[in-house]
């Protein structure tokens, strides 16, 4: 079949899956075109689709995910020489896509990403894939936009499995990553000045850092990247993306291949009392849920990443503890049971023989361990008597759905967890005095509404 009769083909069956009203046409149209996307002819027609501006929007979705996906899979069907072929098809595409739509631009840029996968740096020219992004951009800065999601979707595909590469290949790219790191963030530097781009440099920034590069914290705690990310923490537009910046730098100072906590010292120590500072947030009824929820995560991630620096009890220690309190205390339980895998780490090091106290005789460090147990007692009270209630069987219990009550089957197993870590600390005869209480209180206002209901 000619290539113009296969295009028409193709936009015949995409109309017929998105509009024929005879289920069983639409089930065999969806079919064909599956087993389309598998010909070596679909490079071809979804590239020629995607470069024709008669193509409706559902045409562009469905090559813009065919040439994505045979980028990334099949890749070797393809002779060597048209490498540069489909790369500068691809380029010329996303700067044609750089407005949008914006799915097509995001599965252009994967197949970008996916070539580099698959091509060695030296194909790219000097420098690989980011010298040659770079020099585009630099060429052609009326489409940023577009690059900058190629920019921030390169980390990710190292990690990609979907892609079709071979292992060596998969491990050299990474490595070519992360010698091209300083170009990325210079790029992302220069694209700071531009106000409406800010959201998109801290996404690929956070991308970035997910190569665990090895910079070292003195020189992180002064970038500009850093700066900028702290500093959007409280705006309404850019806190999202900020987020998840300091959730990926609070994971990254505690990677083997960045140094761990010794060399990220100063990282943490900017890191840390910028999350602090968002503490009233989590009790502030004016924010969205979901902006309460991301602030809790940034809390988890310092309890799970710091966990062995709070367990010393020291004064910064306790603030971090008593901020997981009050993420634990939120009534919304998929926000406090962000913190259960804090508790459950935390009582490990505590309770554990051959703690982390690195000091003394066995006489001295057991009197430490005692020490730093006593310190945790009153955190781990209160943590008892705040998840305590979550067991608490719903009025309307015989009404809830399967789903609902196996949902809440499995609430009661992980505060249950929750409930023996805490004795791990408290031992068992104060941690069932604390139930007891509750149970107290609990048949009290039982009661008192019995009481109140007769009168």
């Amino acid at each position: 079949m000619q290539s113009m009769e296969l295009q028409n083909t193709v936009k015949e069956a995409l109309n017929a899956l998105y509009h024929h009203p005879d289920d069983a046409v639409r089930m065999q149209a969806d079919r064909w075109l599956q087993d389309f996307q598998r010909t070596i002819d679909a490079w071809q027609v979804a590239d020629n689709l995607l470069h024709d501006a008669t193509s409706n929007p559902e045409t562009l979705i469905f090559c813009s995910q065919t040439l994505r996906s045979k980028v990334q899979r099949d890749f070797e069907e393809l002779p060597s020489e048209a490498f540069c072929q489909l790369r500068n098809s691809l380029n010329n595409l996303l700067k044609k896509f750089h407005k949008g739509p914006p799915i097509v631009r995001t599965q252009i840029s994967i197949a970008v990403a996916a070539l580099a996968v698959h091509v060695p740096a030296e194909d790219w020219g000097d420098g690989g894939i980011v010298n040659w992004l770079r020099d585009e951009m630099n060429s052609h800065p009326e489409f940023i936009p577009g690059f900058l999601e190629l920019l921030t979707v390169l980390p990710e595909e190292a990690f990609n499995y979907k892609i079709a590469a071979r292992p060596e290949r998969r491990r050299h790219f990474e490595k070519e990553l992360t010698a091209q790191m300083e170009i990325a963030l210079n790029i992302l530097i220069a694209c700071l000045n531009i106000s409406e781009l800010k959201e998109q440099v801290l996404e690929a920034f956070a991308s970035w850092l997910r190569l665990k590069h090895g910079i070292p914290g003195s020189v992180l705690a002064t970038h500009p990247l850093v700066l900028t990310t702290l500093s959007s923490l409280n705006s309404d537009i850019l806190s999202e993306a900020s987020v998840n910046v300091v959730s990926e730098l609070i994971h990254y100072t505690t990677s083997k291949s960045s140094g761990g906590v010794s060399v990220q010292g100063p990282l943490i120590q900017v890191i840390v009392p910028q999350v602090m500072n968002l503490q009233a947030q989590l009790r502030d009824s004016s924010k969205d849920e979901e902006d309460v929820k991301a602030i809790a995560r940034l809390f988890a991630d310092m309890g799970d990443s710091y966990v062995e620096l709070i367990a010393t009890g020291s004064s910064e220690a306790m603030m971090i503890v008593n901020a997981l309190l009050e993420v634990a205390s939120h009534p919304e339980y998929d926000i406090a049971s962000m913190t259960f895998n804090f508790w459950h780490s935390l009582q490990v090091i505590l309770t554990k023989r051959n703690s982390n106290i690195p000091f003394g005789d066995e006489a001295s460090i057991e009197a430490e361990r005692n020490q730093r147990l006593q310190v945790f007692r009153q955190s781990y009270k209160s943590l008892v008597s705040l998840v305590s209630s979550r067991v608490q069987y719903p009025q309307a219990y015989q009404d809830l759905s399967y789903e609902d009550l196996k949902e809440f089957k499995q609430t009661r197993y992980a505060v249950a967890d929750v409930l023996t870590d805490a004795a791990s600390v408290l031992g068992g005869d104060a941690t069932l005095q604390i139930l007891y209480m509750k149970l107290l209180e609990a048949v009290s206002c039982c009661g008192n509404e019995q009481r109140m209901a007769s009168s």
